[in-house]
């Protein structure tokens, strides 16, 4: 996981002090410096939590870099910093988060997946991106179905749309059905080849990810476009 995050990491500063004012597509609004900027801060905040073990919300210092800083150079800090961080850190050691599971074992996963898709979006800002390992590409799945469709960092409670939406990928033997019940999602994994679902998105795990992530991509959606557009707009 760590060796992701760093090259991950890496690439999304290097190719925002490249192409600095290059619009990110897959964030409105957003510059590739922007982009850098707010995993930069994301870094340092997970550093920070992870290396002061806490036990509660808080904040944390130089969320931005200051007026006279580099900005580049504060992203390659905090990368360090988050490095750093993860490393000494035992996965199971007590680290608040807002989600059911407090351990440094979050963040490492959640850094890595975070830097996985935001290194995407900087790629496709300035050409074709490259691919996201299969492997890190399916944990990444899991990871947004229990993390990025189940908790909100304010709390506020995630509104799920009616109708169901099987995930099935064709670079693996990986499925996901996903449905809503009394408000509570449902997933089930390794769901069966005869399942069915209101709609379907079918394609490499990468494209699945994309696809939850409400990024392009290339997965073929089946039933309901509807349905598979509701649910891809869950994640934060």
């Amino acid at each position: 996981m760590l060796s992701h995050i760093a090259a991950d990491g890496r690439r999304i500063i290097d190719l925002a002090e490249a192409h600095p004012e290059a619009e990110v597509k897959a964030c409105p609004g957003w510059t590739l410096t922007e982009l850098a900027i707010h995993t930069g801060g994301i870094h340092r905040m997970a550093a920070h939590w992870v290396a002061s073990r806490v036990s509660q919300m808080e904040r944390w210092p130089d969320a931005e870099p200051g007026d006279s800083s580099d900005p580049f150079v504060w992203c390659r800090e905090g990368l360090g910093l988050l490095l750093h961080a993860l490393k000494a850190a035992d996965p199971n050691d007590s680290v608040w988060s807002w989600t059911d599971r407090r351990n440094a074992g979050f963040y490492q996963r959640r850094m890595m997946h975070e830097n996985a898709v935001h290194r995407w979006d900087a790629e496709s800002a300035v050409g074709t991106p490259g691919p996201i390992h299969a492997d890190v590409a399916t944990d990444g799945v899991d990871e947004v179905l229990a993390v990025g469709m189940r908790f909100r960092g304010n709390g506020s409670p995630v509104e799920y749309p009616d109708g169901s939406v099987l995930l099935a990928r064709t670079d693996g033997t990986d499925r996901w059905l996903v449905r809503s019940l009394d408000g509570t999602l449902q997933v089930a994994r390794n769901a069966d080849a005869a399942a069915s679902a209101d709609a379907t998105v079918t394609g490499h795990a990468e494209d699945i990810l994309l696809y939850l992530w409400g990024r392009p991509h290339a997965a073929i959606i089946g039933g309901s476009d509807e349905v598979a557009a509701a649910w891809a707009a869950v994640a934060p």
